[in-house]
């Protein structure tokens, strides 16, 4: 993004009076200069900020781990006319100020406000993104796809890394600056950064489609709880929502505090974030439905029976294993469990009458 700069021009001739009312004058119009529009907080955050690196050698900007926290820092360092090289972000987590920099904060629950100036940052990058779009002008480009170099920020930014908001700045600068050229040069380290986020997401939301293991809970519920290395269940959440449109049921993040629900019938799942005594009381639930024990006993001996050979710790195969499947995910897979190979006392109604009444 190209910040704007405002010229400064030498004091007019004349009396005191009228130097210092011209001045006071071009104070009040560089004040309001952005007012229009934005809201008080924003202004107000806005006008610490312009403070702030007309002081200092630099800024640091610590934002919640999101992709509304980010463009919202982003934004307000356009609005304050922070030049960008002199301005850097962090996760709040890991905020170290270096000497002669000053420090601002984007708070954790963005006011509206400030998401506001988030959503206006991410749409005029969509528009800026599509009109450069080098397809879009030669008409190979279908409609749909309009701005879709931007959709990359929504993945890089889920992701669990602490440079996560610098690498998103500095790309978000360079695409307002260049266009499109900018998102699809791959040999660009600052594309290359967010590239590499992205990619991360995208092989987390597939690690969440595969690994998410529910359990029959006393309330006809199923229940999940998954803790992946980013937060990836706002992404994924269409896709449970479409295998199991029939069923009631929840997914939670201990790591991110987030968790999707859905109700029967429902087209799409609900998004929440959640407070630390609600994510504990769902991820250890253990109210589980009679016939759980049975069914994991089930998908146990029907796992074990096309598992194939030598893949254990002691063999050649388990290196294969780890790539294919984490062992930071075994934990919370049933059909790697031991716990899983007992039945419990209780058979299901609708297992009996069979040759066998029990798995053995």
């Amino acid at each position: 993004m190209r910040q704007a700069t405002t010229g400064v021009g030498g004091r007019p001739r004349g009396n005191s009076r009228s130097s210092s009312t011209l001045s006071q004058r071009e104070a009040l119009a560089h004040r309001s200069e952005h007012a229009d529009g934005v809201a008080p907080e924003v202004q107000e955050i806005v006008e610490r900020v312009r403070n702030a690196i007309s002081c200092c050698d630099g800024l640091l900007v610590s934002t919640p781990a999101t992709l509304e926290g980010v463009l919202a820092a982003v934004g307000v360092g356009y609005l304050a006319h922070v030049p960008h090289e002199r301005m850097r972000l962090c996760v709040t987590s890991s905020a170290q100020p270096m000497l002669g920099e000053a420090f601002e904060t984007i708070p954790e629950v963005l006011p509206e406000g400030l998401a506001a100036l988030a959503r206006r940052v991410y749409a005029g990058l969509q528009t800026r993104l599509a009109a450069t779009c080098p397809r879009a002008q030669e008409g190979r480009c279908p409609a749909r796809c309009s701005g879709e170099c931007a959709l990359k920020l929504a993945w890089a930014c889920a992701s669990d890394s602490k440079g996560m908001p610098e690498s998103v700045h500095r790309y978000v600068v360079r695409c307002f600056a260049e266009g499109a050229g900018a998102a699809q040069d791959a040999t660009d380290p600052v594309t290359a950064e967010v590239d590499a986020l992205a990619r991360q997401v995208m092989g987390e939301c597939e690690h969440a489609r595969q690994f998410v293991r529910f359990s029959h809970m006393a309330d006809d519920t199923l229940g999940a709880s998954f803790s992946p290395n980013a937060d990836v269940l706002p992404f994924v959440s269409r896709h449970f929502a479409r295998r199991m449109r029939e069923e009631r049921f929840y997914v939670v993040d201990p790591v991110h505090a987030t968790a999707i629900f859905h109700d029967r019938g429902w087209k799409a799942c609900e998004v929440a974030r959640l407070d630390a005594q609600t994510v504990s009381g769902l991820a250890g639930r253990g109210d589980l439905a009679p016939d759980e024990r049975y069914v994991r006993a089930l998908w146990k001996r029907f796992y074990d029976g096309l598992e194939l050979k030598g893949r254990d710790a002691s063999q050649r195969g388990y290196d294969l294993r780890k790539g294919w499947m984490p062992v930071r995910f075994w934990r919370g897979l049933f059909e790697l469990d031991p716990r899983s190979d007992d039945p419990g006392p209780h058979v299901p109604e609708r297992y009996r009458g069979g040759h066998r009444n029990r798995p053995a």
